[in-house]
């Protein structure tokens, strides 16, 4: 009498990848974080090495930051964010160059990174060195050329404003004029805003409060 074979069972499906946040939530999670960080309410305190494990394999930003260098505009920091969290390039001036570019592309396109934020900040050096070759008080500097000459535009643009403090107009169009470039600088990141799945911002930070203040 033939045996019957019994049939292999039939495996379940893996569960998919738990999506990403969307545009729009990711940057209420930086505002939340922000404002978790003024009010005082810490979270990196309990990072610990051990956050480092889940991350082996991989990351999945929720956002690219391009901030300036300066020592006082930590992204991690102002938005209370951990391990894995923010994709950050930072320069003095918060501009970008080819490299910078790359590498924004490479957050957006493989990591798939939701949102770009261009963070500028008031007290800003650079932007304070270019009014100051604007305005003759000193001649450029050749080594600080690729720092410098990029923010002018800005800086320019700024005087011919009405704006009460001709600085921090120049800090906000700095970061305006950079997120806007982005948005045609590379085909990816075209395409990606098209579809809704990255959305591209200017912010501020307040130097003296720390506060982050999105523009438009």
């Amino acid at each position: 009498m033939a045996v019957l074979e019994r049939e292999a069972p039939t495996p379940e499906p893996e569960a998919p990848a738990p999506a990403g946040p969307t545009p729009d939530q990711a940057l209420a999670e930086l505002k939340a974080g922000n404002d978790a960080f003024l009010r005082g309410e810490n979270n990196l305190g309990y990072v610990k090495v051990d956050d480092l494990e889940p991350l082996q394999g991989g990351q999945n930003p929720i956002a690219t930051i391009v901030g300036c260098a300066d020592s006082r505009t930590p992204p991690t920091i102002l938005f209370n964010q951990g391990f894995g969290r923010l994709f950050s390039i930072r320069v003095a001036g918060n501009t970008v160059d080819r490299r910078g570019l790359a590498s924004i592309v490479y957050a957006v396109k493989h990591l798939n990174c939701p949102l770009v934020v261009v963070m500028g900040h008031t007290g800003c050096g650079a932007v304070a060195a270019a009014e100051a070759i604007v305005d003759g008080v000193m001649p450029l500097d050749p080594s600080l050329e690729e720092m410098i000459v990029p923010i002018i535009p800005a800086v320019l643009e700024a005087r011919r404003s009405d704006a009460t403090d001709m600085a921090v107009r120049a800090v906000e169009l700095n970061a305006q004029r950079v997120a806007d470039k982005l948005r045609v600088a590379d085909a990816s990141l075209a395409d990606a805003l098209e579809a809704g799945t990255l959305k591209v911002v200017a912010a501020v930070k307040q130097m003296h409060s720390g506060e982050v203040k999105f523009l438009g």
